[in-house]
Parts: structure tokens; sequence; C-alpha cells
């Protein structure tokens, strides 16, 4: 297929400007970018573009499709809508559910995906052995499949401590992949000094940068630490957390330039992809960010923004293409993969037209070709017990009148949580919750193998007041996670949940509102109106949240990789001593 694009003024990432210029794209590649009029062949496709902007394709550098309760098919759909054509997708989520086989589910889809749909293989599965997970990849698993050209690289390496000290499979992985030439995305929160070194290397102390991206940044100091050691930042701009804005400024101020930073989403829920768009509504934040801290004009920002989530995320890709002799992405240049996003205008930037490979898959703002259907039956029914859930498995017992007990601290709109101890009343040898002091009862229960594992703690900071909210979507192992205040109302939402085969659930006043996730107890095969139109209604039974999405926040409470304080189906983990603790203080 050849295509020109005519008359558009161009984002040159590589300069820093915006130019006029036609752009040939032929056989999935651009053939030439000239300031001056290209006489196109005979049969080629002509796009005028005069008073448009003419940008790089935008690229997720890291992303869990899962999180947006959409199915793979449905949330692609609505990303190449927003001018991406390339995301970084990690199936963790789902390969904590069905392993290998929810891995090439993704590989089987992307081919047919409107946007360039790479691949890495989970590297945590389970991320820890502080809980109960549905299934497990060895590296004797991922190298039956992990020089498929789909397979981009290792996901990102959650387990820091295995690699610091040397412990599972975990250094192996990283090896197995580096050797290879493919890349391994990084997760090391709050991780610095001489340990930050030993995880870079892969625990050699070598200088040679092993683990070379990380998306778990919060803070700047520890941005330009990594940035100074050879990793790129993946500044996260998701729904549940926003650390680009707490992180980019001081990037900016510290003259350290942005090269090494890319921009990805993480977990993006449907109803922010639906109203805001998805690496375009990342952008727009970045470019403004940019002119706020830099004082420079929003031109100026915007083409710096949009080469932090093209050209930059191309370069750190650049390895894994040369693998397999691929051309590069996330510049308009001649030899480049023709990945290209025609917006309206730097400063709304909505997609109009949509080059993906050097096809068309928005045109005019309207999908260009129909996507086919996939049969997810393989992945339904997921949602396995041993015994219904009973009142009973939510108490926590003491034989005092009152005790101090140890409660997850949310941090709003942030994974990361904290500890605070709270004075609660004991009612028949029962640990009672406090809705005056915002502290709930928590419990998981493992929802794979029906062992009957489970465990019950506190959480301060939900914000619900009466009730109780429920989950299957629960990181990383996607356990069945319930918070509540009554645990009668908390028993029958778990046991809803189950008999509809997963998804996210409230109980309020007796009257029961779900939004199923038939798939693996994650996504929904219904379309983004329908998902949106549900989620909606389940959240508008929590009453008096002052987190944007209560549910969000809680799908992260369960993550014991993430300090401070999480809980499993195992009990009350302390993520940076990693070990299990005790609810009451004794």
């Amino acid at each position: 297929m050849t295509i020109l694009l005519k008359n558009g003024n161009t984002v040159d990432v590589e300069n820093t400007k915006i130019t006029r210029a036609d752009i040939l794209i032929e056989n999935g590649i651009i053939t030439e970018v000239s300031e001056k009029p290209v006489v196109p062949p005979a049969d080629a496709e002509i796009i005028d573009c005069a008073g448009k902007i003419v940008s790089p394709g935008l690229i997720d550098a890291h992303l869990h499709i899962e999180s947006s309760m959409l199915s793979p098919v449905e949330f692609c759909r609505n990303s190449v809508k927003n001018g991406t054509t390339a995301v970084l997708a990690d199936p963790h989520e789902i390969s904590n559910v069905f392993g290998m086989d929810a891995v090439k589910m993704f590989m089987e889809l992307a081919p047919s995906m409107p946007l360039q749909m790479l691949i890495a293989l989970p590297s945590c599965v389970p991320s820890t052995d502080m809980e109960n997970s549905g299934a497990a990849i060895s590296l004797a698993d991922m190298r039956e499949i992990m020089d498929d050209p789909g397979i981009y690289g290792l996901g990102e390496m959650m387990n820091f401590p295995g690699i610091i000290n040397g412990f599972g499979e975990a250094r192996q992985k990283v090896d197995a992949f580096f050797e290879l030439g493919k890349l391994v995305d990084g997760h090391s929160p709050s991780l610095r000094g001489k340990e930050l070194i030993s995880y870079i290397t892969n625990g050699r102390m070598d200088g040679k940068v092993r683990i070379m991206s990380d998306h778990e940044v919060s803070f700047p100091e520890e941005a330009l630490e990594k940035i100074a050691n050879g990793m790129y930042i993946a500044l996260r701009y998701g729904s549940a957390s926003k650390d680009m804005d707490n992180v980019l400024p001081g990037i900016l101020r510290s003259g350290a330039g942005t090269s090494k930073c890319m921009l990805c989403s993480d977990d993006l829920s449907a109803q922010e992809l639906y109203d805001a768009g998805h690496m375009n509504r990342t952008v727009r934040r970045c470019r403004d960010i940019i002119a706020e801290t830099l004082g420079v004009p929003a031109e100026q920002a915007a083409v710096t923004a949009i080469g932090m989530a093209s050209k930059n995320a191309g370069n750190y890709l650049a390895p894994y293409l040369a693998h397999y002799g691929l051309p590069r992405m996330g510049v308009i240049a001649k030899g480049m993969r023709a990945d290209i996003t025609v917006f309206d205008s730097l400063e709304k930037l909505n997609a109009i037209d949509v080059i993906c490979g050097g096809k068309i898959t928005l045109r005019n703002s309207l999908p260009a070709r129909a996507l086919p259907s996939y049969d997810f039956k393989n992945f339904t029914a997921s949602v396995n017990l041993r015994s219904p859930v009973k009142p009973g498995d939510f108490s926590i017992h003491s034989d005092k009148s009152s005790v101090r007990a140890r409660a997850i601290d949310i941090t709003a709109e942030s994974l990361l949580t904290g500890t605070c101890f709270v004075n609660l009343l004991v009612q028949n040898g029962i640990v009672r919750p406090d809705p005056k002091q915002d502290t709930a009862i928590i419990a998981v229960f493992e929802r794979h193998h029906a062992t009957g594992s489970h465990a019950a703690a506190f959480v301060r900071g939900l914000g619900i007041k009466e009730g109780a909210m429920a989950s299957t979507v629960a990181h990383d192992s996607h356990n069945l996670i319930v918070a509540g205040y009554e645990p009668e109302e908390m028993a029958v939402l778990a046991n809803a949940l189950m008999d509809c085969g997963g998804g996210i659930g409230v109980i309020k006043h007796g009257k029961i509102n779900l939004l199923p996730l038939e798939i693996g107890g994650l996504m929904s095969n219904d379309s983004i109106e329908t998902v949106i139109a549900k989620y909606k209604a389940v959240k508008d039974e929590l009453s008096g949240s002052r987190l944007k999405n209560a549910f969000m926040t809680m799908s992260f409470l369960s993550l014991p990789v993430i300090p401070e304080l999480k809980i499993t189906d195992k009990g009350l983990v302390d993520v940076n001593k990693f070990e299990f603790v005790s609810v009451i203080e004794e």
C-alpha cells in the first residue's frame, strides 16, 4: 500500500520543531520526507493534511490492558482512536490467572489489532511466594516462546529482592532475555544506591545495564539516579497513579534532559480512556508540565512531549527491533516504520487519521476496518472457592476489650501505602472496624484452585461509610478482595461475585450491584460504553469516598511488591521487610 500525506505541519522530534512536509509511505516504510511537494505514484492514496499536525504515532511504553476491564480487542479499538500506534503490553494480570495460555492468547490477537501490540513475557507469575496465584510461569516455559518476534522482552521484573540477593530464577530470566538481545523492563520502587546498581546489573555490579527501564518512580531524585545509572524511565500517568506530575518537574529543573524519559499509562480505566484519551491525554499533560516548569512556548513543549511518547520509546525498543531486522520506530524520517498520527491541533491532540505499519487504521476519526471477534470461552469460569464465604471468615479475634491494630494506610492517587495503628473496640471476642476512623475490614480469598486460603486485616482511607465492596481484580494474583464493615454483607457480596464468574460489586442496604468481568475475572467482552455504564452504576453505590476510584485503589492493596503494607490470601505483608506481620500489636 502506498500513501502520500500532503501539506501537513510535521512534528520533527529529532530537531524539536514543526515543518511543512510531504510524506511518502510504501510497503509500511517511510520512503520520503520532503519540504517540497512529492509527486505520488499513480496508485497512491492521498491524504491532504493541510492545517493539521502530522506526528509520529504515540507509544505507550508500559501497559496492562487488563486494568481497563476491556478485552484487548476493545481496548485497542479505542486506543487507536486517540492516536496510539503501539503499546508495550505486559499481560501479567491475566497470566496470573491462566499462565502461558493467556500470553499465547495475546500473541494470537496481536496481528489483527489496529495498532502494534508488542508483548512482554511476564517475569513474575506469581509475583511473590507470599500469595497464591492461579498459575506459574517458569524460565523453561519462557524458553518455548521467548524468541518469537511478537515478544519484545521480559516484563517488569518485580522481584527485586530476588535480583539483589540472587535467589530463585529471577537473575536467570533476566540473563536469558538479555543474551537474546531483547529488553528487560524493570520495577524497583524507591530502590537507591548499591541495591539499585545491583538490580540494574542483575547482581553483577559491573556497570552493564541488563534491566533497562522502570515505571515505578515516584520522586525526581529517584528518577535522576536511575537515569544516571543507564535506565530509561517510563513516566506513569495512569488512572491509579499519576507519578509524572511529581517526577517530571524535578527532572526538567535538574537539566538532565528528557532523552531517557518515555511515557506510559501502566493502568488505565475504561472511563478515562473514553473521556480523555490514551497517550494523547498523557502528552497533553506532559506538554503543560514542560511549558509551566521551563517557561517555554506551548508548541515547543508539545513537540518535546510528543518526542517522549514516540522517539524515546522507539530508541528504547531499538535493540529488540535490531534483533529481528525490523525498521526503527518513533520518528518521521526516511527508512522508519510508518506509524503516523494526524492530529487536529497541538492543543487538543484529537486524532483524525492514523497509519500503523503503513496501513490506515483510522480515517476522518472513524475506524478504517472492522476488527475480528475472538472467542474467550477458554478464559472464563475462573472463580473457584473451596466453599461459600461465611461471615466468620472476616473475623479477627482478641480476648481484650480493645486493641491497637495495624492497618493498611491508603495514600490517595498512589500505589504506595503506609502503615498506621488504630485503636479498635472488641465485641464478643471479635475486633470491630470503625467507620468514624475510616477503618474498614479487608480480606483476600484465594479463588483459583479452591485451596480455602484467606486472610483478614484492616484498612484506613477507603472512604466507604457503609455496605461493602469486592472485586476479583486484585493485583497481582487476582484473588477475591473484599472490604466493608459488616461481615454478613461482605459474605453475601463475595458469594455473588463467585456466582457470576468474577468482577466488581457493591452491596448497600441489602442491594447488590455488579459489573461481571467474565474473562478471567478481569475483563469484559462488552463494548467500552457498556462497561463504563455498568461500572458507573457500581461506583455510584459507594458513599462518600474521597478517592477518585476506590475500586482501582483497592485492587492494588493486595500487591506485595509495592511498599509499604499490603494484604494477600496468606496474611498482612510488610513489603519493606518482605515478611508477614500481625494485625494486632502485642
